[in-house]
């Protein structure tokens, strides 16, 4: 979890710096769909 989507951002960047150059709609999208996904839960074991 990062505080901010500016904070996950700049990662995913950070991240995609040596595979090509990321693009601000790119970045954008995906953390449009970040945010619209659920958080998991770890299942508890019995």
């Amino acid at each position: 979890d990062m505080p901010s989507d500016d904070d996950r951002g700049a990662r995913v960047k950070d991240l995609l710096v040596d595979c090509y150059k990321p693009t601000e709609d790119f970045v954008s999208d995906l953390l449009d769909k970040i945010r619209g996904m659920q958080k998991l839960t770890t299942p508890q074991k019995k």
